[in-house]
């Protein structure tokens, strides 16, 4: 089986974000578990080569920012991880209307249209939709006001699409990352002390696929040694 031929009996992931970091991650190691994985970001030549590397992977560039998705969405989803994002910083004196935008227009209302578009096939599979989320989806910071509120709404998201959709036995998990070493974080700490992208994709793969009596709800990711700055 090539990487283009989609089976009838092979799962297949939509995964955005897919281009760097943890979404990077979580579509490589789906591949490596023989998963079709559908691999969406803005940055074309980093989906490329990652799908010259993992078998498996199919890239999909397009700006999530822009209505509609065509030709996004195929035709099974068995898991849908929305990972991308941005990371808007400054006080709520300094965002503009356009930092709000554009924060909430990748952040939540692009997973959630990319949800409605896949909800069809998600039912029919009994899948999972992680939401990669944030600490600051937990405890926002000074300064980062914006992004904390775009957080805070995709929990709110999952929380309500969870209920929305347990009759259909759709599963749907929030993933909390603490600090972790990807190109969104740019704090000035000993960058050996963040958590590995590879491990919160590890975590993500488990909820997808854990076994069908049971979702994972809400899941923190924090380092072994919690970091100040």
């Amino acid at each position: 089986m090539t990487a283009n031929v989609e089976s009838s009996e092979q799962k297949t992931a939509l995964v955005t974000g897919a281009s760097s970091g943890i979404g990077r991650e979580v579509a490589r190691q789906l591949a490596q578990c023989g998963w079709r994985v559908i691999a969406v970001a803005r940055g074309e030549e980093r989906l490329k080569q990652l799908a010259g590397e993992v078998p498996g992977i199919e890239p999909r560039p397009a700006d999530l920012t822009t209505f509609p998705y065509p030709d996004l969405i195929p035709s099974r989803v068995d898991a849908l991880v929305h990972a991308a994002g941005i990371v808007p910083t400054g006080s709520v004196e300094r965002a503009t209307p356009e930092d709000w935008s554009s924060a909430f227009t990748l952040n939540v209302t692009a997973g959630a249209e990319l949800v409605r578009l896949s909800l069809t096939s998600l039912r029919q599979r009994r899948g999972t939709v992680v939401f990669v989320n944030s600490g600051a989806g937990v405890t926002p910071l000074p300064r980062n006001t914006v992004y904390g509120a775009t957080k805070h709404a995709l929990r709110a998201l999952a929380n309500g699409l969870r209920q929305e959709e347990q009759e259909h036995g759709v599963r749907v998990t929030s993933v909390f990352p603490g600090p972790t070493d990807t190109p969104l974080f740019t704090g000035n700490v000993d960058r050996a002390r963040l958590i590995r992208p590879s491990t919160v994709a590890q975590v993500i793969v488990n909820a997808i696929t854990a076994g069908d009596d049971t979702q994972l709800t809400e899941i923190q990711v924090r380092p072994r040694q919690e970091l100040s700055w």
